[in-house]
Parts: structure tokens; C-alpha cells; sequence
């Protein structure tokens, strides 16, 4: 096809065309139709929101909202709701609401397409091109059409989408540019300055993370961080009663400073040593499963082996979240002499 042009003044007159006169530079109108889609681009309008939107009835009845779309360069608006009632029957079905574009029959219609093969819709072609903007399920004897029967398909691009023009465009690439440029630059604080301001407000996120670059929201990292419960102090004798927590198992840090360190022996009889001299720190990390029937353990600090002498000593407790609703233990005297640490078991 040879080269169009226009829009030109004509300066002759090729025939007469209803009783007006064509000339010799007039097109027609898939040449305005180019011409338009060239900076405007398919799909349903934003506002108002409610643009060709279906929404459910009573029974079997449902409506579609009054809009305009834009489709290769067309326009057709509906000033009016418009209500579709579909049959009963006892096999499901599926209908699909479509604003068709065909240049054959010179229009844009409303059309619903009952059971599509899979991948027929939309259709894409050179005379016909659809915007599928709903779809309605319908089960085996349904009666009434509920929300969740319905799925909106308007902002999705590759079925539908919303109208976009040159002007847009336009205010992407110098948005795009303005960060673009930024990032080269380098610094986070021209990237807020280029994008309207100094943030002061939070960043709300979407859910819990799913990828390992992805951002943690505040209840995700303190749901997966220890946390320090209760921290108590024993050099004769206490209670320690840290809070009830839903989820299973009880584990402590329990920390030994002193000259002659500390341990604990299980119901097992397996000892468990953690020894040191004068000034020293020592880690006991003990776990109790939910099912576990260990629930005391007999301790002994200020001793470098179980129930053997040693210096002062200073006992702390930590516990980390676990399934247990109190635990108390005692510690007497120094240098050696036992103690015990008792802890009920989860129930998660």
C-alpha cells in the first residue's frame, strides 16, 4: 500500500457523495481510526471506575455498568445499565462478556460468548478485535449469581485494560528518566527529592515475604526472632515465670558466669557441662520438645564438673518462645551445691 497522508485541504472535487461533494484529498475513516490509535491506546476508560462493570442481580440476572472504551482507534460509550438474564440449567456454564470491535458490520457491541474453547477469547484479528472485560460461572443447577461467581477481567491488559495516552506516556519516560538518572547519580536521598519529597510516612508491605530479596513486615521478623522473655537473676534462690506462648517446645539460654562455670544433668543421666575459671562465660542452650518426658533438670554452678567444688558463680535464665505456661527454678548457696531447674512441657 502505497504512503497516506493528511490532513489536507482538497483542491478538487472527485465526485459527489450523497449529495456533498468528495475531495480529491478526503480519507476515510480507518485513516482517522490510525491516526487516533496512535497516541490513544486500547482498552476501557478509568473513570468513572465502575466502567462496564458486571455486577450480580437477583436470581440469574446480572448488569453491566454504563462505560466507553476505545478499541484501534474507535470510540463507543453506553450511557446506560444493561441487564442479561441467563438460563437455568443443570450443567455449569461460563459466559463471557466481550466489547467487540468489527469493521466488517461497522460497529461496537456488547456481545456474551457462552462456553469458549480455551484460548479462542479474545479474539485479535484484522476485522474483528475483542476487550473481554467479564467472566460469569455459572454451577450445575445454580439459581442465584453471586459475587464470587464473577471475575472482572477489565484491568488485566492481555484480556482488557484501561486507556492510555500519549500523554502518559509522556509522563512515564520523564519519570522513568528522573530515576533513571537518579540511580546513576547514586544517592537514595536524590531519588526521594526526584520523586516529590522527603518520605516521613511508613512503607506499608503487601504480606510476608516470599523470595530472599524480598522486604519483612514487623509481625513476620518478630514471629522468627528470639526473643528475650525473661531474664532473672539467682545467687540463692528465685522464681522464674515467663509467659505462655502458642507454639510448641520450651528452650532456654541459660548463661554461667564464674570461676568454676556450671551444668546440668537431664533425666537421662547424660550430664551436660558448661566450665570455666575466674571471670569466665559459658552457654547452655537447652531445648525441650513438646513431647519430651524430661521436665526438671538438677543444676549445679560454681563447679567445673557436676557436683564438684568451685568459685562464686552467677546463674541467668533466658527463655526463648516456646509452648509452656510457667517454669520455676531454685539455686542455693554457692560452690557446688545444687539447684533445680524445672520446666513444663509444650503442648503445641
Amino acid at each position: 500500500m502505497a504512503m497516506r497522508s493528511g490532513l489536507f485541504d482538497s483542491t478538487e472535487t472527485v465526485e459527489m457523495v450523497g449529495g456533498f461533494p468528495r475531495g480529491d484529498k478526503a480519507e476515510t475513516a480507518d485513516f482517522f481510526a490510525a491516526y487516533f490509535a496512535s497516541f490513544v491506546g486500547n482498552g476501557i476508560y478509568l473513570n468513572p471506575p465502575t466502567c462496564f462493570q458486571v455486577l450480580p442481580q437477583s436470581g440469574l440476572t446480572v448488569r453491566v455498568r454504563p462505560g466507553k472504551c476505545f478499541i484501534n482507534g474507535y470510540f463507543a460509550f453506553d450511557d446506560e445499565p444493561e441487564d442479561k438474564t441467563f438460563p437455568f440449567d443443570t450443567q455449569p456454564h461460563e459466559y463471557w462478556l466481550v466489547l467487540r470491535l468489527d469493521l466488517a458490520d461497522g460497529s461496537i457491541k456488547k456481545v456474551w460468548v457462552t462456553d469458549p474453547a480455551p484460548g479462542e477469547l479474545p479474539v485479535r484479528g484484522s476485522v474483528i478485535y475483542d476487550l473481554v472485560v467479564a467472566r460469569v460461572s455459572v454451577g450445575a443447577g445454580v439459581s442465584t449469581i453471586t459475587d464470587t461467581m464473577i471475575t472482572d477481567l477489565r484491568a488485566d491488559p492481555f484480556y482488557c485494560g484501561r486507556v492510555k495516552s500519549l500523554v502518559d506516556g509522556i509522563g512515564q519516560n520523564v519519570a522513568y528518566a528522573d530515576v533513571a538518572g537518579t540511580l546513576a547519580e547514586g544517592t537514595l536521598a536524590q531519588l526521594i527529592q526526584r520523586t516529590g519529597g522527603t518520605m516521613t510516612g511508613p512503607l506499608t508491605l503487601h504480606g510476608d515475604p516470599t523470595d530472599g530479596l524480598h522486604a519483612a513486615p514487623k509481625q513476620y521478623v518478630d514471629s522468627r526472632a528470639p526473643q528475650l522473655v525473661e531474664l532473672v537473676r539467682f545467687t540463692s534462690s528465685g522464681t522464674f515465670n515467663p509467659a505462655d506462648y502458642p507454639s510448641a517446645g520450651n528452650r532456654y539460654l541459660i548463661m554461667i558466669l564464674g570461676a568454676g562455670g556450671g551444668s546440668y544433668k537431664s533425666d537421662t543421666s547424660t550430664d551436660y557441662f558448661a566450665s570455666g575459671g575466674a571471670g569466665a562465660m559459658q552457654f547452655i542452650d537447652l531445648y525441650l520438645p513438646p513431647n519430651s518426658p524430661v521436665t526438671s533438670f538438677p543444676v549445679v554452678i560454681g563447679a567445673a564438673s557436676l557436683n564438684s567444688d568451685g568459685g562464686t558463680t552467677s546463674f541467668w535464665c533466658w527463655q526463648a518462645p516456646g509452648g509452656k505456661k510457667a517454669t520455676s527454678y531454685a539455686q542455693y548457696g554457692q560452690g557446688g551445691q545444687a539447684g533445680s531447674f524445672t520446666g513444663e512441657r509444650g503442648t503445641g
